[in-house]
């Protein structure tokens, strides 16, 4: 006999040795189903997968670049620590900071030496087009042959304005990676140990010995790729500048950055870069310096390679350049010029990994395999596989309720009110009244304060945004430093403007929402409690324990968040309302509100509120009062991030920045507004719950670790001499 729930081992659900017609399908079908099946579903994990990977792009993003960058500057932190003695913090900092002035500096070689000269760049390449068709067409070269030169002029024109629109068009999409990123740099430098060990403390020591290595070597050697492939770019950038200005090539500061990037992007940037280079210099200097500048190139590639693999690369991940060819535009068409630029480092990582994942899969538990014809490693990833799919398929479903606008507003708004002002109603109750009178009398003040907000909302800052947005605008053209804050502000500000329209023209829905929301807190107050005991009996009471404090400590912990959450919120907008009155500067009350909105959103909100009422100190304030503006703005963040929000959310939301950071936008992306507010308790909930809700579903599984090893269930081969039947499919 096999445990309940595997798959079947060769062929469909039907078990064919009990089956009468099972002898009339061939061996060969039967293999090749059984070795099919299990292809599709780990297909399909990775196409669902990628597909979440695409929907929350920008946390996706965020979490390659802090780790792409963390391998890169990983030495830096290693030589801190070991050769100086730091501690892990500083050095994580230090090298946060290189990490962070070299992204900046690449940021301003795209915008001030490379942007602005974009278009002379590509009429100058169809300047160099046009006199090689003109040549070829003295000479007498077939059409084929032209039709094709113009295709591929164009489709460099193309690659060149694609690239910087996407580098420089979603600014609010870039700052917002940017920032993440950076700020995961800097925590997996300084927690990376403490993390692995935390993912991998519930695999067996010899199993996490090998993923451990493993993990270090790979890193060394993605790390390596990416210094070696930093030091080709800027080498080349280097070089061709310095060839183009000796050649008397216009344009070579752009074209040089233009190398620069291209760099990075393997073969395929350096042919383009080249062909680029190659038509600009033709294009004003003629064919011999053409032919000069290529025989140049092709010398320093030459001395770079012996150069870098010898004293740079070193022991590094070995790609081929067939699959470089193919995983780069795969990784341009799911996420653009980013995509390109880190599909290769995610691509080495995971052939670093490949060979240890496999061994792991690969080590028999059993004297035998229950089917010769597939790989143990391939029968024990898609049995991991289809059930990753399961659970996949219903945490979506889930997903979709809670956030669906005919449910999910009211529900939400009630079930967080409910819990928030639970204990207030446990102590009315506790001071004589009854629970009908209690929860009534919490609703209607809680209704009362909810509508206070609303009214607040609608008269202050849905009214006045459209003037903050117009102030902090002529702050940010008056900082003086290009379009970027302008660009990044009319990104955000539209959202927001959006959403206060959206207020303003569906007050009698959201009026409905409120008074649904308000007959529902009602209801959960008086009768939760009740119906959470009906739900508990009919638990079996070998798990109704797990149930229960599972269940106490997701409503403790939606209501110290709810309530934390909401007073530091009032005391982050009661600061910036003072200061911003203190100071002498307008629009103080509106800013405030939006402030207080903004705490409800982790970090980003925010960010967002404390950048508009800086812009507006820029635009309506003198320089004193934006030193002292910027002063006291950093030193509230630090006071209300360091002090007033330990102290107020204690440690019912004990959730690391790291994940707080890139839960948001993903939150924003399953859900809009109610997505961000939810997602933070919900992970706490979670990180604080999961370990009980393994054991409602195995409880004898308590005690004994966790192998990454087949699931009990996998199939094996029975005796010869007693056949057993194949498993019933889960």
């Amino acid at each position: 006999m096999t445990a309940e729930g595997a798959l079947p081992k060769d062929g469909p659900p039907v078990e064919r040795r009990q089956h009468p017609g099972a002898f009339l399908v061939p061996g060969w079908l039967r293999r090749m189903t059984a070795l099919g099946w299990r292809v599709l579903v780990v297909v399909a994990v990775a196409a669902v997968i990628a597909q979440i990977a695409i929907a929350l792009s920008t946390t996706t993003l965020a979490i390659l670049v802090g780790a792409i960058v963390g391998a890169t500057f990983l030495p830096v932190v290693r030589y801190l620590r070991l050769e100086r003695s730091w501690s892990a913090g500083p050095a994580a900092a230090v090298a946060s900071l290189l990490a962070l002035g070299s992204v900046l500096a690449i940021v301003l070689l795209i915008v001030l030496a490379f942007a602005p000269y974009v278009g002379g760049v590509i009429q100058a390449e169809r300047d160099g087009v046009a006199q090689i068709l003109a040549r070829l067409t003295e000479l007498g070269a077939p059409t084929a042959i032209l039709d094709y030169i113009r295709r591929l002029a164009a489709g460099i024109e193309g690659w060149v304005g694609d690239s910087v629109q996407q580098l420089l068009g979603p600014v609010g999409t870039i700052v917002a990676v940017l920032i993440l990123g950076g700020f995961l740099t800097f925590y997996l430098l300084a927690d990376g140990d403490r993390l692995w060990t935390q993912v991998t403390k519930r695999i067996d020591e010899g199993r996490v010995d090998a993923l451990t290595t493993t993990a270090a070597d790979a890193l060394g050697r993605v790390g390596r790729y990416l210094r070696g492939t930093a030091a080709t770019a800027i080498t080349s950038a280097l070089s061709q500048t310095i060839y183009l200005v000796l050649l008397g090539v216009p344009l070579a500061g752009p074209l040089g950055v233009l190398v620069f990037l291209g760099g990075f992007v393997p073969y395929v940037g350096a042919f383009f870069t080249t062909i680029v280079v190659l038509l600009m210099t033709f294009a004003f200097r003629g064919g011999i310096a053409a032919l000069t500048l290529l025989a140049l190139i092709t010398a320093t590639a030459v001395v770079q390679r012996w150069l870098f693999q010898r004293y740079v690369y070193g022991d590094r991940v070995r790609i081929h350049p067939a699959l470089i060819l193919v995983v780069a535009p795969a990784g341009a068409a799911l996420f653009g010029i980013a995509g390109l630029f880190l599909a290769v480092p995610l691509v080495a990582t995971a052939i670093s990994f490949a060979p240890t994942i496999v061994a792991i899969l690969d080590a028999p538990a059993t004297p035998a395999h229950g089917f010769a014809f597939s790989p143990i490693w391939l029968d024990r990833l898609a049995q991991w596989s289809w059930r990753v799919l399961v659970v996949v398929g219903v945490v979506a479903v889930i997903a979709q309720i809670l956030v669906a606008p005919f449910l999910s507003t009211p529900v939400v708004i009630a079930l967080v009110v409910a819990c928030a002002m639970n204990p207030v109603r446990n102590d009315l109750v506790a001071r004589g009244l009854t629970p009908t009178i209690a929860a009534l009398a919490v609703t209607l003040i809680s209704g009362f304060i909810v509508a206070l907000i609303l009214v607040v909302t609608l008269v202050t800052v849905v009214q006045q945004l459209p003037e903050i947005l117009d102030r902090a605008a002529q702050g940010a053209a008056g900082i003086g430093i290009g379009s970027g804050p302008e660009d990044l502000l009319g990104t955000i500000g539209p959202t927001l403007l959006e959403n206060a329209g959206s207020i303003v023209q569906n007050v009698a829905i959201i009026s409905v929402t409120l008074v649904t929301a308000a007959f529902l807190t009602f209801f959960f107050l008086r009768d939760g409690g009740e119906w959470w005991h009906h739900l508990l009996a009919r638990v079996p009471g070998d798990r109704r324990e797990i149930v229960g404090s599972s269940g106490a400590t997701a409503a403790h912990i939606l209501n110290g968040s709810t309530l934390g959450t909401g007073l530091v919120s009032i005391v982050n907008g009661t600061l910036q309302f003072l200061m911003m009155t203190v100071l002498g500067l307008p629009l103080a009350f509106p800013v405030g509100v939006l402030t207080f909105f903004g705490g409800f959103i982790p970090y980003v909100g925010g960010f967002i509120a404390s950048g508009l009422a800086f812009l507006i100190a820029i635009a309506a304030g003198n320089p004193t009062t934006v030193v002292v503006m910027l002063i006291l703005t950093v030193g509230i963040n630090i006071l209300i991030g360091n002090f007033v929000a330990p102290f107020v959310l204690g440690k019912t939301v004990s959730v690391h920045p790291a994940v707080i950071l890139l839960a948001a936008p993903a939150g924003a992306a399953i859900g809009g507004l109610v997505g961000m507010f939810l997602i933070v308790p919900v992970i706490a909930i979670v990180l604080a719950t999961w370990r009980s809700v393994l054991r409602l579903f195995d409880p004898d599984d308590e005690q004994r670790p966790v192998a990454v090893s087949p699931p009990p269930e996998a199939p094996v081969r029975p005796a010869p001499a007693r056949p057993t039947p194949s498993p019933a499919p889960g």
